[in-house]
């Protein structure tokens, strides 16, 4: 079952090293008894006695929990540690019990053998098709959790499948609060760790994280150590071809009703927004895993770029409304990554109205995809803070330069482009943008234009400190702040997506809380979905309505905050 960079193991035979090995148990804490069927727990007991070649005895007053399975005779082995090494005897059954007052003992035969261990952090139980360990890696000072797969083990660490999604937001050497590993037959248990390192495939479809263990304690390492070996037999025995078969691990047997619940959530998923929804999902992707390039040190990669902006042109010249629409769904995503899909497609559908020359468009659209990932190379402390002292300021617009720095390889961008998108987004008329303090003249249409739709979505998110603004209150910052603003693209924008932009919640007269999910040729939502009426909020509702059933609903009022009601969606 080994492989090449395995760590070495021995099977010790030989009388005097094998009683060395045993004497070692019966230090304090140092044996665990697990049974041969099971969740793998190590159960901790005390090695009493041992005579050579004859026999072991085994305080077991401490876990009476497992004295009925002994009483079946169940088999069952001893682990250990000695000097760095983790060892495992051969399976043991009870022959005969003492009962002394309270304490109770169990004797069992004298191993033969038992198999050596030891350490190499190269070792690695890999898991084969089939073999899902489900993770939940919970960061330290964060609510957030993400779920991924167990790739491999060891005792030193493990490597995890994440999303592309999850990888964005971990940042290499990050603490761990724990690393929660869930088996097939629903044995779990939580391990301390670090991030070492995130990287992602070839096909930018999924990241990788490699975790060291930190802090084990004997019994944990214990654990994971008969979980490594039970990986190893698993993934032998689906592979023997010859001689005995191996019995199932029991960790890697589902009970039928966790299975039905599997099943049952795998049904009820599905995407909102559809199937304009899914592929756009795969422009998340790629500026998910352009982040994980960016946090390693590496280049913008330009060929998947210019690929991610050609699903994007495409997808408008298919059903523009759709995109826009879908463009609001895809709220997994982190909100950097939700703020650079909805600035995108909304500059192209802007853009598009302008007629802007197809090979300057594509160049936009791109450099709109990339203007806040400089964000994602800084503290998250700077992202996350409410109030930012003046030195904090300063190193939070560096975000514009480091994003710029990391454009060689992109060559089909045109520098004119690139300066106004990217570099004039965050700067204002009067003067008081960053990072250069232009003003007036200075700022081109171009980036006189982004820096509207910038502000018009950044406002309706959330921010440390401030609540999301519904659509009403964005739109009358931008139309009081002529000094910051152009107020002819500001009156542009308002009349191309309305009151109530596709993928808004809007609220009509009766109490209905609706998506908007089309609208008619003079912006008016003609097609919307009702989830809600907040005068009677208890009651959740299911009902698309198109052109005058929408009439049923009354006059619409606002396009309100979501988040308020809790809302994503459908």
């Amino acid at each position: 079952m080994s492989s090449p960079d395995s760590a070495p193991t021995q099977d010790v035979t030989h009388p005097g090293e094998l009683y060395g090995f045993l004497e070692a148990l019966t230090l304090p804490g140092g044996a665990s008894l697990c049974f041969e069927s099971g969740d793998g727990t190590p159960w901790p007991v005390v090695v009493m006695d041992i005579v050579q070649e004859d026999s072991l005895c085994l305080d077991v007053s401490a876990v009476r929990e497992i004295i009925p399975r002994l009483r079946r005779g169940e088999t069952f082995q001893l682990m250990g540690q000695v000097d760095g090494a983790m060892l495992t005897t051969q399976t043991l059954a009870v022959n005969e019990w003492r009962e002394q007052g309270e304490r109770l003992q169990v004797v069992c035969d004298y191993p033969q053998a038992v198999s050596v261990m030891h350490r190499r952090q190269s070792f690695r139980a890999a898991l084969r098709a089939g073999m899902e360990v489900s993770v939940l890696l919970r960061v330290a000072g964060e609510e957030t959790s993400y779920e991924g797969r167990l790739c491999n083990l060891s005792l030193g660490g493990c490597l995890i499948a994440l999303p592309l999604a999850a990888a964005a937001a971990i940042k290499p050497e990050q603490a761990i609060e724990s690393i929660r590993l869930t088996f097939p037959n629903q044995r779990h248990f939580e391990l301390p760790a670090s991030v070492r390192h995130v990287s992602t495939d070839e096909a930018w479809t999924q990241a990788q994280a490699g975790c060291e263990f930190i802090g084990l304690s004997p019994a944990m390492e214990r654990l994971v150590w008969y979980c490594v070996k039970e990986i190893e037999r698993e993934s032998a025995r689906t592979v023997m071809h010859t001689g005995r078969p191996l019995e199932p691990s029991t960790l890697f047997q589902m009970p039928d009703a966790a299975r039905r619940d599997v099943s049952r959530r795998q049904q009820a998923r599905s995407q909102p927004g559809g199937a304009m929804a899914s592929r756009l999902q795969k422009v998340a992707d790629y500026l998910n895993a352009q982040l994980v390039q960016l946090k390693s040190g590496e280049p913008v990669a330009s060929t998947q770029l210019s690929r991610s902006t050609d699903t994007l042109l495409t997808l408008w010249q298919q059903d523009r409304q759709a995109l826009l629409y879908a463009s609001a769904c895809l709220t997994q995503e982190s909100h950097l990554v939700q703020h650079s899909l909805m600035v995108a497609v909304r500059m192209l559908d802007l853009a598009q109205s302008r007629r802007m020359a197809p090979e300057r468009l594509k160049a936009v659209v791109a450099c709109v995809l990339l203007h806040d990932l400089g964000k994602g190379m800084l503290p998250d402390a700077l992202l996350r803070d409410e109030v930012l002292c003046p030195e904090e300021q300063d190193q939070l617009h560096t975000h514009v330069g480091l994003i710029r720095e990391r454009l060689g390889d992109c060559r089909w961008l045109d520098g004119d482009v690139v300066e106004q998108v990217i570099g004039m987004a965050n700067e204002r008329l009067d003067g008081s943008g960053y990072p250069a303090g232009k003003r007036g003249d200075a700022l081109p249409e171009l980036a006189r234009m982004m820096a509207v739709i910038d502000v018009a979505d950044v406002m309706t998110r959330p921010r440390p400190g401030r609540a999301a603004w519904t659509q009403r209150e964005v739109y009358r910052h931008l139309l009081t702040q002529a000094e910051g603003f152009d107020n002819t693209w500001v009156q542009r924008y308002i009349r191309r997506f309305g009151m109530a932009p596709i993928g808004s919640l809007a609220l009509y007269a009766n109490g209905a809380l609706a998506w908007v999910q089309r609208h008619d040729a003079h912006g008016t939502p003609n097609q919307v979905h009702v989830v809600l009426n907040t005068r009677n909020p208890s009651r959740h509702l299911d009902q698309r309505l198109d052109d005058d059933d929408i009439g049923q609903l009354g006059e619409l009022k606002e396009a309100v905050n979501s988040a308020r009601y809790r809302l994503t969606p459908v």
